[in-house]
Order: C-alpha cells, then sequence, then structure tokens
C-alpha cells in the first residue's frame, strides 16, 4: 500500500516508535481518495497532549484542552489530536465533556459526516468504519449515527452538508434531507459569523447551484438572516463558477435575489466593512456596464480589477456572451494600458496651479475644474502637461464667467 501523506510520515512514525496509534483522519484521507487537492492534514493518535508535547521540538497548545496539540515539522502545521469522544452539546455548539479514549472507532464515531470519518495509517491501508467509501460511490453526503442527534449536537452541520454538496457535488441522503428539514428552525441558534463561512464556501463550490436546490427544499433558506422572504430558484440561473472572489460571489448572490439594502444584510450578517464595501462597488460597475460599453473614462474610474470583476459578474447572469469574456477582459486591459495617468495624483497640476491661475476665491468651483481637467485628460482632450491645462483652464473660466 502507498502512503501519500509523505511530509507527515515522520510525526506518524514518532508517535507509533514510542507505542501509539497514529492516523491521518479526515478531509486529508477523503480529498486524496477523491483525488482532490490537499490541503490541511490532520492527525489523530492514542497519545495524550503531554505525550505529544513531549515527543516533538516545536508545538503549540492551540486546543489542548480539547486534545489538540499544533506540531509544526517541515515548515507546516499539523493538528494532532487525542482519540476523544464527546457529550453534553448544551450550547448547540461545544461539548460539555470531552473524553480522551484508548480506540480510534470512538473517535471517528464522533465525526459528521462518513465521508468524514476515514483514517489512514503508516502503511496506507483505509479503515472506514461507517462506509464512507461507499457513499463517495454513491455521491451521497450522510451523517454519521442518526442525522437527528448530530444536528441537535451542533446545528451548523446541516448548513456543512449543504456545503459539501456544493463542493463535492454530491446528493444527500435521505434521512439527512428529513432531518435537515424537521430541524433547520436550529440554525438561528448559530452565531451568524459561523452561517457566513459555510455559505461563503458554499457560493464557491462547483455545484453551488444544486446546493441552493437543497437549502430551499430544507427550509433551510428561510431561517437564515435577511433571507426569509426571498426567492432562491432565481441563483440557480447564475454561473458561479465563472466568479473568482468571495465578494463576486456575495454580489452575484444579492443582486440575484433582488435585496436592494447591502447595508443591511451585510449588518444582519455580521460582514467586514471592507467586504461590504467591495459588494457595493462590484453592484455599481455591474449597473454601469449594463448601461454601457467601458470607454476609457468608465475604466479609469472603475480600475481594472472592478471591471474586469463586474465583466465576469455580466458573463454569469448570461447578460453577455460567455464566449466573449476573454476578449472583454482583453478590452479592459488595452483600455487600462491606453490611459494616460492612472490616478488624480498623475495629474500635471493640482489645486495650487489652479489658484494661482485664477482670481477667483477657493470654493467648490475648485473641485469642479479638477474633475473637468481629469475627465479631459482621461479621454484626450487635452495632453497632461501644464502649459497645455493651463490653456484649457483658462478658456474654461472664460465659458463659464459668460454663463
Amino acid at each position: 500500500m502507498h502512503f501519500p501523506f509523505t511530509k507527515a510520515a515522520s510525526i506518524l512514525d514518532t508517535l507509533t516508535d514510542h507505542g501509539f496509534e497514529a492516523y491521518v483522519v479526515g478531509g486529508a484521507v477523503r480529498d486524496y481518495l477523491l483525488g482532490r487537492e490537499i490541503h490541511d492534514v490532520d492527525i489523530a493518535t492514542s497519545a495524550h497532549p503531554g505525550d505529544v508535547a513531549a515527543l516533538f521540538r516545536r508545538t503549540i497548545p492551540v486546543g489542548i484542552e480539547h486534545g489538540t496539540v499544533l506540531v509544526v515539522h517541515g515548515g507546516q502545521h499539523y493538528e494532532v489530536t487525542t482519540f476523544r469522544s464527546e457529550s453534553g452539546y448544551d450550547d448547540f455548539r461545544h461539548p460539555k465533556k470531552v473524553t480522551f479514549e484508548r480506540s480510534l472507532e470512538k473517535d471517528l464515531m464522533r465525526r459528521d459526516f462518513t465521508i468524514n470519518a476515514l483514517a489512514m495509517d503508516r502503511s496506507g491501508r483505509v479503515i472506514d468504519l461507517f462506509n464512507g467509501q461507499k457513499d463517495m460511490r454513491l455521491r451521497l453526503i450522510r451523517m454519521v449515527g442518526k442525522a437527528d442527534n448530530r444536528i441537535s449536537e451542533d446545528p451548523l452541520r446541516i448548513m456543512r452538508g449543504i456545503r459539501f454538496t456544493a463542493e463535492l457535488g454530491f446528493g444527500l441522503g435521505d434521512a439527512e434531507r428529513r432531518a435537515f428539514r424537521e430541524r433547520a428552525s436550529l440554525l438561528r441558534k448559530i452565531s451568524v459569523e459561523r452561517i457566513d463561512q459555510e455559505m461563503t464556501r458554499l457560493l464557491a463550490g462547483e455545484a453551488a447551484r444544486g446546493a441552493f436546490r437543497f437549502l430551499s427544499e430544507t427550509g433551510c433558506f428561510r431561517v437564515l438572516p435577511r433571507l426569509e422572504q426571498a426567492a432562491s430558484s432565481a441563483l440557480e440561473a447564475v454561473r458561479f463558477a465563472l466568479l473568482r472572489s468571495d465578494e463576486e460571489r456575495w454580489a452575484a448572490f444579492l443582486s440575484a435575489l433582488d435585496i436592494p439594502d447591502v447595508h443591511d444584510f451585510a449588518k444582519a450578517w455580521h460582514w467586514s466593512r471592507a467586504r461590504e464595501k467591495r459588494v457595493i462597488a462590484l453592484q455599481e460597475a455591474d449597473r454601469i456596464r449594463q448601461e454601457a460599453d467601458w470607454n476609457l473614462i468608465r475604466v479609469y474610474r472603475a480600475g481594472p480589477n472592478l471591471a474586469q470583476a463586474a465583466e465576469r459578474l455580466q458573463a454569469a447572469f448570461g447578460r453577455e456572451d460567455m464566449g466573449l469574456l476573454d476578449s472583454r477582459m482583453t478590452q479592459i486591459d488595452h483600455l487600462w494600458r491606453a490611459l494616460p495617468i492612472r490616478g488624480r495624483g498623475d495629474l500635471a497640476v493640482h489645486g495650487g496651479h489652479l489658484r494661482q491661475w485664477s482670481d477667483e476665491k477657493p470654493g467648490p468651483w475648485l473641485a469642479k475644474a479638477l474633475a473637468e481637467i481629469e475627465e479631459q485628460v482621461v479621454c484626450g482632450g487635452v495632453p497632461n502637461e501644464l502649459e497645455a491645462i493651463q490653456s484649457w483652464f483658462e478658456a474654461w473660466q472664460k465659458r463659464k464667467r459668460k454663463s
């Protein structure tokens, strides 16, 4: 058998050489078996946290009360967690009691979905006690044990399950679909930050459109903040896979659902101010693009990144032929490269020049004049040269006085 996690091999070797069991567990095994990119490699062991800390030179006690020690090895971080069982989820998230176990089976029993309850030993042998590999072949998300019980422990597992359908293109098991529907209201007990994390990852999934149907069919959609009256079916027409950032996907999400008050939504979902501003800017760029094609001044005002993001939104909503997307990106790039300036700071003049050339007292006219000079330079009406701009400004002042 082949052990694919070569960089983590010495960690398992160290633990087993000292008489402990050790396995790579969870998502890393799942993604390896599915041929997906592997991110974090987590390790489960019979060693207690103190043993782990003593065996490795560089460790960080990130969650030692729950049995987790971060081992720093080969420039990477590995979560090494003692086999454990959990009970008494009074707050629908944190277990009231964590018990360290000597059995891998007990540890795998506490995991949420069968596809995550997988382990691999140092020889490359897969330990699959709950038919996770079968569910992979069937392309189904199923829970370990009774779905009702696992949801009662942590209702966020509803959102996690549907998020996995988006990322993997899987369906939901019958028992899970039923349990999600019956217990959807428990999502109201979950912090909105945790729900936002799952929804953000769901939107990025290649099969997001199918996941929206699960959100609707199970009634989860209507219990999420500010989505009580939203028609989730509108989301199924959007090609989210064309969008490149979380903000682009959220902008498409809100536009598709015709949610006009981004600030109110952002407040309800506890967004950062930076994300809110970015989503608003994307929606405004998208609105401008719907009204007219790109030209020098529009690309200058939006910037190339925002303009290209708006173009992807056009394609995602089917307003533009997807086959033209690359040429549209090239057009925006050419317009940006053709600009004589990239910002007002690149102008050959500033407000001091205008005050020097004018006998008027400083006032609103100054900002208006700078804005007009900026547009004239961008569009080629006047060269970005001091003398040329002075001539244009003096002529502009004369016209203004006559009017």
